[in-house]
């Protein structure tokens, strides 16, 4: 989904879906237990220390559908890039959580990094300077959150849309991170990625995954890369590289949005034509929005992630038109679920769940749940 090009201005692209034929998805090798890819396990994945979660509570029952149902939160309420820093707000996030449960979500997919929040740019590249604890702090607080009420968490590192659009300082450093140039790529993952990552080793007993970049669509198109084949292949490449490296365990993607009506563009293409294959991605990550809720080019995606060996899932769905109508969310909701269920997709995330957007949100201002809840509870509740 298209994110705002500041914290106060929000833009929304074009997002025409339509419908296709499926396929089923072999499960990836890497990890145990109910990560991406693998729809049952009660207990922590083998290796697992599942201490730092909670203390010493037990691990809560966690959801063993066979097909998962999710919530994208991205940033809690209005706080974008500042959700766990300046207006990091617990109570809002233990509101979200319990209404994400009540609502039959298995999952919450939480960003991070939309924008440097939790470190400082400096004057001149490599720019990334070192983490904060009050980051670290916030995020383990808030998985720990998630376990309480057994939700699985997909974590985002960074929103291509965003860091691509704002002004300098972030852009420059988003093209330098992206680009691999300047030892950007080198410094975001020693003072960022890898104290995160010592984080979220502590809590793998509840970790679906890890987005490395969300939508890399926007910076292809944007024309971030000289090659746009090899350089964003090139950066997903190294990046998968590193975490893996780090954390072995933690199943890696990188999401696919920005599909465009009657043109061989957009993520369910690249994902179709192998951008994202042999990148040693664990799982695949479509975004699509429309009315219709239905998809354009999924046999293709479908018999590639086949071939390729690993799950494909609905990472965001959501009506395409921006007025808030009841009657349009409920049949995009329960299209694009039944129609992803019928497919080779294995779970499906609703964007989004709190009320800071309004046509997309699935609570009104009150969070009292919109009529579409009851489709997801439906689903949810579904072996």
């Amino acid at each position: 989904m298209t994110r705002p090009t500041s914290q106060s201005a929000h833009g929304l692209a074009i997002f025409l879906i339509v419908s296709g034929l499926g396929c089923s998805a072999a499960e990836p090798s890497r990890g145990s237990g109910a990560a991406a890819g693998s729809t049952g396990s009660s207990s922590a994945p083998s290796g697992s220390s599942g201490t730092a979660t909670g203390g010493a509570d037990p691990l809560p029952p966690m959801p063993s559908q066979s097909f998962l149902i999710g919530y994208d939160e991205a940033w809690f309420g209005g706080a974008f890039a500042t959700d766990y820093t300046t207006q990091f707000d617990l109570a809002y996030v233990r509101k979200v959580f319990d209404g994400i449960s009540a609502g039959g979500g298995h999952l919450v997919r939480l960003w991070l990094f939309e924008a440097p929040q939790g470190f400082a740019l400096a004057p001149s590249p490599p720019r990334t300077q070192p983490i904060s604890r009050e980051m670290l702090t916030h995020v383990d607080t808030v998985l720990t959150e998630a376990r309480k009420r057994g939700l699985w968490v997909y974590l985002t590192l960074l929103d291509g849309n965003t860091i691509v659009s704002a002004r300098d300082p972030i852009h420059a450093w988003g093209v330098d991170l992206l680009a691999g140039t300047s030892g950007e790529r080198e410094a975001f993952d020693a003072n960022v990625v890898a104290p995160l990552l010592g984080v979220v080793d502590a809590h793998r007993d509840v970790m679906f995954g890890l987005d490395i970049l969300n939508e890399i669509q926007a910076p292809i198109q944007k024309g971030i890369y000289a090659d746009p084949w090899n350089g964003p292949r090139s950066f997903l490449q190294a990046e998968a590289a590193f975490i893996h490296s780090r954390s072995p365990w933690l199943k890696v993607t990188s999401s696919a949005g920005w599909p465009v009506d009657g043109a061989q563009k957009g993520g369910q293409y690249d994902i179709a034509n192998g951008l994202y294959s042999g990148l040693g991605l664990d799982f695949y990550d479509l975004h699509a929005y429309a009315d219709s809720g239905s998809f354009v080019g999924a046999t293709d995606l479908c018999k590639r992630a086949a071939s390729d060996g690993v799950p494909v899932y609905l990472g965001e769905f959501g009506q395409g038109s921006k007025a808030v109508d009841d009657a349009v969310q409920v049949a995009a909701t329960a299209s694009f679920l039944n129609h992803a269920k019928a497919l080779c997709f294995q779970g499906a995330f609703a964007w989004r769940f709190d009320p800071a957007e309004g046509h997309f949100a699935y609570v009104h201002p009150d969070f009292t749940p919109r009529p579409a809840v009851t489709i997801m509870q439906t689903f949810g509740a579904q072996p």
